[in-house]
């Protein structure tokens, strides 16, 4: 630190420092504010959304984001359903199939 020799630079380092503690002051309230805003539920909530429909949280409103994934979350649960549906109606088919094979074959012997 260099020696002050009036009272002159003492006042303008004074007025410096009080300066700076302003602006940090600003930039702490201005984190503090984003930060506020961050981990409000709303916020919180538009941002999971948009993580599970893979969108931007500015790209839509709040309510679109819930509809497109609950259309998601419907769409996957009903299509696993009509899969395990059609896949138990194919087996029958081929049980079916299977033993009328097996009639068939066993009668011509």
């Amino acid at each position: 630190m260099k020696k002050i020799k009036r009272i002159k630079d003492i006042q303008q380092e004074k007025m410096r420092l009080r300066i700076q503690q302003l602006e940090q002051e600003k930039a702490l309230r201005n984190q503090w504010n984003g930060l506020k805003e961050e981990l409000r539920p709303g916020t919180l909530l538009r941002n999971k959304v948009a993580e599970f429909t893979k969108t931007k949280p500015e790209e839509g409103h709040l309510i679109s984001g819930l509809i497109s994934y609950g259309a998601y979350y419907l769409t996957r649960r009903y299509t696993g359903m009509a899969s395990s549906k059609i896949e138990s109606t194919v087996q029958q088919g081929v049980d079916l199939l299977t033993e009328k094979l097996k009639t068939i074959f066993s009668k011509k012997k």
